[in-house]
């Protein structure tokens, strides 16, 4: 006890040494705009406060307090209006805006904010204003300017900005509704909260941020907290950074229910950071939506980020519909403020457009993809208003690609469509526009109408819209989902109906049906679709509401042939005969309709059991393998994270020149780690990888402006590396082509037991052109010869093994089986591969046994 007032004494001198720090960091900040400061709130009157607190207004204001939360009420008996504390007890509140304009008039430099909850008239609180004196200090914004430097503020007197927390009608113009201005995030414990783009209040268009719930962590023990604990812990510090981070908002007003010493050095901190501010705008005007590539950032057209020391920052925006100049701009451990400014520009409407049905002749794809439908059992007819539409029935629908090939699957997609309802049922539980055959998490989908309103569900990771749709009515529906943000969206009309972010892409592979969803069978359609679109990528609101109103032709750049199919048809047929014609005319006399490959060739290939050479090479195709240049298997040496490592470096290395960038690395291999964290991760995985590739001869990990690229010497065969370039070199007029990549690729599957989604894309590459090459191979043999069907048998089960249920490869091996008059085996791999197309997409195989001899 003898030592308490030693404590106080010393607490007092520390408290009054960075108080002149904070004033020589307001010095330093002065000439920043109000929006871009940084201002202490008391929370004065306690309101939902955890703690309270007992200083008053006067003591507050002589440790350079920013700012009161003031609670009013009206005390009748005194016919005046109060101040509550945070006790209970209230004074007039006019006693205490004259002790605030005493301490303006003391310190002309001082800028307060004070912000109020009361219900009383505005016509009371005005005589309250001008009775004290206060009124010619008061700041009056005008709504859609800049918010004026401190300053300006300064200069022109205008010090104390004053806003309301509910809203009144008729209110003095000195006198702002706060969430007009401001927004205030969800309240987190994290020191790294989650931020997914809401607001627990205020439009995110707004400027300014509250800070409210900022109090030191209690423990247990610790009644009181001194300023040597806060120091030892960054919580405060960072749980702020963070969610500046987040919202690109400078955190304007921390409210605190008690002051405490403490809040000196956090402010400090908080106003030494550097920071990265700018716009992000198209036509002069700034967005409203904003993300950054990278980060979990989500903005407004106007941002502001914080810059630790050491940190290197990457912006790059993203909102849909638009591309930015520039795409990236990177700052290296920026040591003063900076500014960056992005331009946007509108994408065409067809970039990115994966399908379109406009059902004027079925189910044709009038994109440059040629997704054509399979419908079953659908009508199309005339409507008055649309023209020709699709009319769909009980168990009537249309069968599009699957989801890889439309490039739904784990990626940015909007669906567009005209949807007419014929009539509810009570026993229909949804009404299905677009669905899948399964019904499980996140690998199945379906985009509905439930409840008479449009829903969008991954399965269990759905949101429902909010708008009711009439019966027999037209409605321009639109379905939109964001993978760097996790948003979905639906749009009725050309509005945003609903909006919620933080949901895990899909990522089925299943076909996409029209029509119904597999999961329920009353989830039919009852009525019309028209002018449905599939995009790859997410649509802006501005494209949207053009669609709506039908003021863009999404087929307008096609030929006359994909408007008018008859005359496609016919001009093919044309063009064809003149082709035959010509190669007809061009070939040797004697020559047949096929071109074979020589009995040396093919002879070579079946004796030829391995092609990989005894040392120093690298096998990708089957079991992963590594071999020294001693001959020695080091495969074990490669630890799964070091595997991934060296995979990664080297696919993005062969498919794009500069290779991959140490952001994309981290990214990938460290999500969720700090920048320092990941940055030590990083060189000790690298250096352990190095030091394996150098017992092989010249394979070195090379690093290149910020990219990562694996070079390989001359005497290093890689088999996927072989392939890459054999592919490149387009020699598949060359009969030996076929051969040559046959004898890289029959090992097995690319990257076996390798499950990354960013490896996904690299597999299905490979994949397709390892389908298409063998079936052009399997063509240039003689189909009708029994010594050709053993290699036309592997050739068909190395395409199964890419794409297990590919018919065309099925169809050759099973006319292969036959000629080998293996007939039972014929059969039983024709059960077999009904069996699973029938567990893969719940409907049988359309086609028998005879139909694939036959093909």
């Amino acid at each position: 006890m003898k030592n308490h007032p030693l404590l106080k004494y010393w607490s007092l001198i520390i408290a009054f040494v960075l108080s002149s720090i904070v004033v020589k960091a307001a010095e330093d900040v002065v000439f920043k705009h109000y929006d871009e400061s940084i201002f202490v709130i008391s929370n004065f009157s306690g309101t939902d406060a955890t703690v309270k607190e007992n200083k008053s207004v006067q003591q507050l204001l002589d440790v350079n307090i920013g700012g009161f939360r003031f609670y009013l009420e009206w005390e009748r008996q005194q016919s005046q209006l109060m101040l509550r504390n945070a006790y209970g007890g209230s004074t007039p509140f006019v006693d205490q805006l004259i002790t605030i304009r005493k301490h303006l008039e003391e310190k002309p430099d001082k800028i307060l904010t004070l912000f109020l909850d009361f219900n009383v008239n505005t016509n009371e609180l005005t005589k309250v204003v001008e009775e004290s004196g206060i009124l010619p200090y008061l700041y009056v914004h005008e709504p859609g300017n800049d918010w004026p430097t401190l300053k300006n503020m300064v200069e022109t007197g205008k010090r104390v900005v004053i806003f309301m927390m509910q809203e009144h009608r008729n209110s003095p113009d000195w006198i702002h509704y706060v969430w007009d201005y401001a927004v205030e995030p969800y309240f987190s414990i994290l020191e790294a909260p989650d931020f997914i783009g809401e607001f627990l209040k205020g439009d995110p268009r707004n400027n300014l941020l509250i800070y409210n719930d900022y109090n030191f962590p209690k423990r247990a023990g610790r009644p009181e907290e001194s300023f040597f604990n806060t120091t030892q812990n960054p919580y405060l510090i960072e749980h702020v950074k963070n969610v500046w981070k987040s919202t690109g908002k400078t955190p304007n007003f921390i409210m605190l229910d008690r002051y405490q010493n403490w809040i000196i050095q956090v402010l400090y901190q908080l106003r030494s950071f550097q920071t990265i501010k700018g716009t992000v705008t198209f036509n002069a005007q700034t967005l409203s939506y904003v993300s950054w590539d990278g980060t979990n950032s989500l903005t407004s057209g106007k941002y502001c980020f914080p810059v630790g020391p050491g940190e290197t920052v990457t912006l790059t925006p993203k909102s849909p519909g638009y591309q930015f100049k520039p795409e990236t701009v990177v700052f290296e451990e920026p040591v003063q403020n900076k500014e960056q400014h992005f331009v946007a520009s509108p994408l065409e409407i067809t970039e990115g457009l994966e399908a379109y049905y406009s059902f004027e002749n079925g189910a044709m794809d009038y994109s440059i993809n040629g997704f054509d439908g399979k419908d079953i059992g659908v009508n199309y007819q005339d409507d008055s208003q649309r023209g020709m539409v699709a009319v769909f029935s009980q168990e009537s629908h249309i069968v599009l690609p699957k989801a890889e090939d439309l490039k739904l699957r784990d990626h940015d997609f909007t669906i567009a469509a005209w949807v007419k309802v014929r009539s509810y049922n009570v026993e229909d539980r949804d009404i299905s526009i677009i669905g899948t055959k399964g019904s499980s998490y996140q690998q199945s989908i379906h985009l509905v109408l439930r409840n008479q309103k449009p829903y969008f569900g991954f399965y269990a990771n759905d949101m429902e819209g909010k708008t009711t749709l009439e019966p027999g009515k037209w409605y321009h529906l639109v379905w939109r989902y964001n993978k760097l943000t996790g948003e979905q969206s639906i749009f009725v009309d050309g509005k945003l109906d609903r909006r919620s972010l933080g949901h895990p892409s899909y990522k089925g592979r299943e076909n996409i049906y029209v029509g119904i969803a597999g999961y329920n069978a009353s989830t039919f359609m009852n009525g019309e679709i028209d002018d449905l679109v599939i995009w790859s990528r997410t649509l802006g609101e501005e494209e949207i509401w053009s669609l709506s109103k039908d003021l863009v032709d999404l087929a307008q750049s096609r030929s006359i042939f994909l408007r008018y199919p008859v005359l496609s048809k016919v001009g093919f047929i044309v063009v064809a005969l003149l082709v035959l014609l010509l190669i007809y005319l061009k070939l040797p006399a004697g020559m047949g309709r096929r071109r074979y490959l020589s009995p040396e060739k093919l002879k070579e290939l079946e004796n030829t059991a391995s092609d990989y050479p005894e040392t120093n090479y690298i096998q990708l195709f089957g079991d992963f393998q590594v071999v020294d240049k001693e001959g020695k298997d080091i495969t074990g040496q490669f630890t799964p994270k070091i595997k991934q490592l060296f995979l990664l470096i080297l696919v993005y290395g062969q498919h794009h020149r500069k290779g991959i960038s140490t952001k994309e690395l981290s990214q990938i291999l460290w999500p969720g780690l700090s920048y320092q964290n990941a940055k030590n991760s990083r060189g000790v995985t690298i250096r352990k990888l190095r030091i394996i590739l150098e017992q092989l001869d010249t394979v070195e990990v090379v690093f290149n402006v910020d990219c990562w690229t694996i070079r390989f010497g001359k005497t290093v065969y890689c088999d996927y590396v072989e392939a890459l370039q054999l592919l490149n070199e387009n020699k598949e007029h060359n009969p030996e082509f076929f051969l040559n990549f046959y004898r890289i690729i029959r090992g097995g599957e690319v990257f076996k037991d390798e499950a990354h989604d960013w490896l996904d894309d690299f597999k299905g590459y490979m994949g397709n052109n390892i389908v298409d090459n063998l079936l052009k191979f399997i063509h240039l043999l003689d189909l009708d010869s029994e010594k050709d069907q053993e290699l036309i048998l592997k050739l068909a089960d190395r395409i199964l093994v890419t794409d297990p249920i590919n018919d065309q490869a099925l169809s050759f091996k099973l006319r292969a089986l036959v000629l080998q008059n293996n007939m039972n085996t014929a059969k039983y791999t024709y059960e077999k591969f009904a069996s699973l197309y029938e567990e893969l997409y719940g409907e049988k195989l359309d086609l028998t046994f005879d139909d694939l001899l036959r093909s």
